[in-house]
């Protein structure tokens, strides 16, 4: 499961760590930030920061079941 670093600001377009923080959620790689950095952005009051574990990606039409009915059989009307 991927590690992503969850940010939503409080305040639209909020510079912290070099970026600016849009006030929706927006994900970024755990990597993106460094220990210092991090650290500042979860004191930052006019942040809010999640450490996520995601689960895997879901399939590309964005159907968790991959377009398959009740019992696991593809869908007539989409051919899927």
């Amino acid at each position: 499961m991927p590690k992503v670093i969850r940010i939503t600001s409080k305040i639209q377009g909020f510079r912290r760590a070099g970026m600016s923080h849009p006030d929706v959620p927006t994900d970024h790689p755990a990597d993106t930030f460094t220990a210092e950095q991090l650290a500042a952005l979860k004191a930052e009051r006019n942040l809010v920061v999640q450490e996520l574990e995601l689960p895997d990606a879901a399939p590309a039409n964005g159907d968790p079941d991959g377009g398959k009915d009740d019992k696991g059989e593809k869908s007539p009307k989409t051919g899927k």
